[in-house]
């Protein structure tokens, strides 16, 4: 099926890593220039360079420092001009109950997995025309709660409820926003959320017993999500909310 995605423009960011990465392949094998910003150096110069992108797709950046984004934006100008899909994935998770989490803690999850949707959003959205698409990755635990994962819940139902928002202010012109919210997923994230809560570090001991369906989410199982609401065959979908999670939710 042709998405219509030959030629545009992207942007991911944490993309080089987990599903992030899957994201970009996707988005690259479907005809994309994909600009991979990623805090992981080693890992974006390497991918870009595997799918035979320039060099330059890749950038070093904190979604928590504006300085970086804004370096982000302007290389997103020079090398594009427009940008047509943004995807706001850089997320990290951190244990702990309101009680137990240190305030640094608490605020470094914030920042990440919801100001600095904010951040990204405020300057690449500029950059955007009338057909432009952003994908927000939230999360199962933004939309039921997760015991001691205070921080994270909140910062993943605060993209959900965001992606809401940016749904309507940007409706005028043209530009669709919509959330993605994955359930366990086999990442290294996935990793530190199997370990915190067994005795195992490998999601595929406990992934297929945690949900309905008995298989272990991989990236590969979000990425399609992302890409079909990336395309031209959504056009009239804008403020929705789309769970990938094996039946996690259903229950």
């Amino acid at each position: 099926m042709d998405l219509g995605l030959e030629g545009k423009t992207a942007i991911v960011t944490g993309g080089a890593n987990g599903i992030g990465e899957a994201i970009t392949r996707e988005l690259s094998e479907e005809g994309c220039e994909v600009l991979v910003a990623d805090i992981d150096e080693s890992a974006g110069k390497n991918l870009v360079k595997e799918l035979g992108q320039d060099e330059r797709t890749f950038i070093s950046m904190d979604v928590k420092k504006v300085e970086d984004i804004e370096n982000m934006a302007q290389r997103a100008k020079d090398m594009y001009n427009s940008v047509d899909v943004l995807v706001n994935n850089a997320g990290i998770w951190r244990p702990g109950s309101v009680v137990q989490l240190e305030e640094k803690r608490w605020d470094s999850v914030l920042d990440v997995n919801l100001k600095g949707y904010y951040l990204v959003s405020k300057k690449i959205i500029p950059l955007m025309e009338e057909g432009g698409s952003i994908v927000n990755m939230a999360s199962v635990a933004g939309l039921v709660g997760a015991k001691e994962a205070s921080a994270y819940n909140a910062s993943k139902g605060g993209v959900v409820n965001l992606t809401r928002a940016m749904a309507l202010d940007f409706a005028d012109r043209g530009i669709r926003v919509n959330c993605v919210t994955p359930g366990l997923i086999d990442s290294a994230q996935g990793e530190q959320v199997v370990s915190y809560y067994t005795d195992s570090t490998d999601p595929d001991d406990v992934g297929a017993n945690w949900q309905p369906l008995p298989v272990v989410g991989k990236p590969e199982h979000i990425s399609p999500m992302v890409t079909f609401l990336a395309s031209e065959k959504t056009s009239f979908a804008t403020g929705g909310i789309f769970t990938v999670d094996g039946g996690l939710t259903a229950e």
